[in-house]
């Protein structure tokens, strides 16, 4: 450990508790009630801020905000370390955070709502809503797709195949893409859609299972559907009626103060180092509304989100799915032949399938934390982790802003704590 480069003064770190004490409490984003009241262990909880802190003072991650919510009430939100390290700004409870695919299950939601009013369908063709996906081809040989000849798909791209990722395409920020300029924060929408269909699928859809771009393809149908552009449908139809009050694509500047701050974890134990701002920077109104990667969020925001789904699609009064929506969004929709799925090929996720925007457990046995069947939930590529779990009525969301996004395995030794906090007489 380099105390000298890694560690805030402990001072420092003792000032900026008393600054977080005197601040005024932000809204938790749910009701807060007393941990044992509702059959969750203090000290496993306890355990979960133990080993936050630990990170934090061993200098391996800026700072981190947890929070964790049983039956609809929060039994546990925290704040750790740093939101920005040179500004020596402390991590709050209601710091902002870059979600990343974080982002999926909210694109997913706004879809969804369309196919409940009729203005979507799942079987629909994605070239009824962008016509030049109604011209694209399939590379013959896609592991040489710069040397493949190429061929008509053996059926349309649909709407089902963009929240499954089925769909064909490939990852945001794959090579493939990126040598062909597809992907740029100062294009809008319509002009990545476009972009994105002139490129070759890697394969026929609903052939395989590949982590794509496709919930960004998916925002632009959201905007032709509803005549809307993406973030200002969602936030009529989902950040506003759930309450979500610092959900959106950018950090306006009268919120920037609670920004945490993206860093680098070295595999040499080096000090952590500041990730540089995108070419528009998440302070910045992009012109590209990224559905799969391109939204900010807090704990109590994203608390809030999936409770509303773990209550069945309602929350507080307000609808926002029909309770079948919210069973078909929240189950694995995957055949057999499609598992298990995998960001890495080397480490595929035996534990789990795919619902419509989020992963889904489908063999609790195979996890390599706690689990139960049918939790549902995702990651982000900043280290942002949420998870729903219907059988103990339980939410868990842990948010840093590190690259590689779990690189000390924290969310995994996170979820555990928490799932072993829940007495066993009562997790189901």
């Amino acid at each position: 450990m380099n105390a000298g480069a890694r560690i805030l003064p402990i001072t420092l770190i003792l000032v900026s508790a008393v600054l977080t004490t005197a601040r005024a409490a932000p809204p938790s984003g749910l009701p807060t009630a007393d941990p044992l009241s509702l059959g969750v262990n203090p000290e496993r909880l306890a355990e979960v801020s133990a080993l936050l802190q630990q990170h934090v003072d061993d200098g391996l991650i800026a700072g981190a905000v947890a929070g964790v919510a049983r039956h609809g009430q929060v039994v546990y939100l925290k704040s750790f370390g740093w939101q920005d390290i040179e500004a020596q700004l402390p991590m709050r409870t209601d710091s902002i955070f870059q979600i990343r695919s974080l982002s999926k299950p909210l694109t997913a939601v706004a879809a969804l709502q369309l196919v409940e009013q009729g203005r979507l369908s799942l079987d629909d063709p994605v070239s009824r809503y962008i016509p030049r996906f109604g011209y694209q081809f399939v590379f013959i040989n896609p592991d040489e797709p710069f040397l493949s000849a190429e061929r008509k798909p053996e059926r349309d791209m649909t709407i089902r195949d963009l929240l499954l990722n089925t769909a064909g395409l490939s990852h945001r920020n794959s090579v493939l893409y990126q040598q062909r300029r597809v992907r740029s924060r100062a294009d809008s929408l319509e002009q990545l859609a476009n972009k994105v269909a002139g490129v070759p699928l890697i394969g026929d859809p609903g052939e395989q299972w590949v982590y794509s771009i496709s919930m960004t393809i998916l925002g632009r149908v959201i905007e032709v559907a509803s005549g809307q552009e993406l973030d200002d449908y969602l936030a009529q139809n989902v950040y506003g009626p759930l309450e979500m009050s610092d959900s959106g694509f950018f950090v306006p500047a009268d919120k920037v103060e609670r920004l945490a701050r993206p860093y680098q974890v070295s595999a040499d134990d080096e000090p952590l180092a500041r990730v540089a701002a995108m070419e528009i920077p998440i302070t910045q109104d992009p012109p590209l509304l990224e559905g799969a990667a391109g939204m900010v969020s807090t704990v109590p925001d994203y608390l809030r989100f999936l409770q509303a789904l773990l209550a069945h699609g309602e929350l507080d009064g307000t609808r926002l799915l029909e309770a079948e929506t919210v069973a078909e969004m929240t189950r694995n929709q995957l055949d057999e032949a499609l598992l298990p799925i995998a960001l890495n090929p080397a480490a595929p996720m035996l534990d789990r399938g795919w619902g419509y925007g989020l992963a889904v457990v489908v063999d609790a046995s195979r996890s390599s934390f706690g689990v139960n069947n049918g939790e549902f939930g995702w990651i982000g590529s900043l280290g942002t982790f949420a998870w729903a779990d219907p059988q103990s009525d339980t939410v868990a969301i842990l948010m840093m802003q590190m690259q590689p996004s779990d690189a000390h395995g924290l969310s995994g030794a996170f979820k555990d704590l928490v799932y072993h906090s829940i007495d066993s007489n009562r997790r189901q």
